[in-house]
């Protein structure tokens, strides 16, 4: 069986599969708040965006030959299991589930709700429209993909492709437009005397954003007991295709500033953006799109956290481990599981409603989940030495720099947004400390 896993696809699959797990609805999104990390400074921001690319290409090429060598089911929680043991790998699905999970989910169905209300020309600041439309929209999916079979599946698959056309129609009518005679690096004088200070530190928090746009890079190693020539294909799949992406947000934003300055773009936002580039119309068929591209990422997220407690019981670190355990014998779905994922992505949705502030609960999630990449990242040197015969269809190429780099990259990650907010950082590591009382508990 697992002959015939490792021979089925070849380089076209991996490359697209790079792709459609990494590009989401991030850059619908973070442009703004990456212009504003960077002080409105349209070279550190798109410095940030290469920056973002290199690191998930470097991250990418070293989770490879972990995932590789453990072709095992559940990714990165049986890797760091493999080689960190079971307490190390139960903090990975207890952060998925108390904080990840449940924090991207109420974040897209925020923004869902924000893209709906453009849509409706409801005004933005209407809070109860945006709690009404996101609370209905997660009750919606996890009722589809708890009591359907295959309904979540078709909405996954659809949604794939409409959210590759907005970003094309933005990006190719951007760079037919001319209208920033000023230049895409203008800057006002303000500007240039405020960036010229610290450019490091604000391409660091600029950085923090950015890599919401490319998480999910770390399920491409998962792909690679199915490639037919894992050698040659995994690396050209990753390079490829994760620069494929990073090459496309920067020419997203290069356009959109060769339309509009740094101040235009965050004053607009980006449904004043695709009016002036498309008409009022031509608007609304742009964010129809993106609302779809939206709903996708949504589901797609709903999906997967049903499992995580139940993953998490079965192994018997779970409290309640035959409650959240239990399969229901009509929908054979693990609806406990779903229901308290439900539970918390409820919670983190009225969260960021009350604080008005929620893009810090997708940043921090996705920065704090840069600890676990760097444990794989380090775990590579420890396989190499632990286990010099372990069968590795794939190897990192330019051994040991490229790990190195990624290290680096994904510590200067997990500081930097620290930086940018101590306090939502403190809590998140606090609540993921938390499971270790748990798994004692439940040995």
């Amino acid at each position: 069986m697992k002959q015939n896993l490792e021979k089925r696809y070849g380089f076209s699959v991996a490359f697209s599969m790079v792709v459609g797990i990494v590009i989401g609805i991030g850059i619908f999104f973070k442009a703004n708040q990456i212009l504003t990390a960077s002080k409105m400074n349209p070279k550190i921001a798109i410095a940030a965006w290469i920056l973002g690319g290199v690191i998930s290409i470097l991250s990418g090429l070293t989770a490879a030959e972990v995932g590789a060598a453990i072709p095992e089911t559940g990714g990165m929680i049986a890797w760091i299991k493999r080689i960190y043991g079971k307490r190390i790998a139960f903090l990975v699905g207890w952060a998925q589930l108390i904080i990840y999970f449940p924090a991207l989910i109420g974040l897209i169905a925020y923004y869902f709700a924000v893209f709906t209300g453009s849509f409706l020309n409801v005004d933005p600041s209407n809070t109860k429209f945006l709690g009404i439309t996101a609370f209905l929209a997660i009750s919606f999916l996890y009722a589809i993909n708890i009591f359907t079979k295959s309904v979540g599946g078709k909405i996954q698959t659809f949604a794939t492709a409409a959210k590759i056309i907005p970003l094309l129609l933005i990006t190719v009518f951007g760079f037919l437009s001319t209208n920033n005679s000023e230049g895409i690096f203008y800057m006002t004088e303000t500007t240039k005397v405020v960036t010229s200070e610290s450019p490091l530190i604000l391409l660091g928090l600029s950085l923090v954003p950015v890599m919401f746009a490319f998480d999910g890079w770390i399920y491409v190693g998962t792909i690679a007991g199915d490639l037919k020539n894992v050698k040659k294909d995994l690396p050209k799949a990753i390079i490829l295709g994760l620069g494929f992406i990073a090459i496309f947000y920067v020419l997203l934003n290069v356009a959109l500033l060769n339309v509009f300055t740094s101040e235009e773009l965050v004053k607009l936002g980006m449904f004043g953006v695709a009016t002036e580039l498309f008409g009022s119309m031509g608007a609304k068929f742009i964010f129809l799109g993106i609302m779809i591209s939206a709903f996708g990422g949504l589901n797609g997220m709903i999906l997967a956290s049903t499992r995580i407690p139940y993953t998490l019981a079965i192994e018997g670190n779970l409290p309640k481990k035959e409650f959240f355990g239990k399969i229901d014998e009509v929908h054979k779905q693990p609806i406990n599981s779903s229901i308290i994922m439900y539970a918390l992505s409820t919670v983190y949705l009225v969260a960021m409603i009350l604080t008005g502030n929620p893009d810090v609960f997708g940043d921090i999630p996705v920065a704090l989940f840069w600890l676990f990449y760097c444990l794989v990242f380090f775990g590579l040197f420890i396989l190499r030495k632990r286990e010099p015969n372990l069968e590795r269809p794939y190897v990192v190429p330019f051994y040991p720099i490229v790990p190195i780099l990624a290290l680096i990259g994904g510590v200067s990650i997990f500081i930097y947004a620290a930086i940018s907010n101590p306090t939502y950082m403190g809590i998140s590591v606090a609540l993921t400390l938390t499971g270790l009382f748990i798994y004692r508990e439940n040995k």
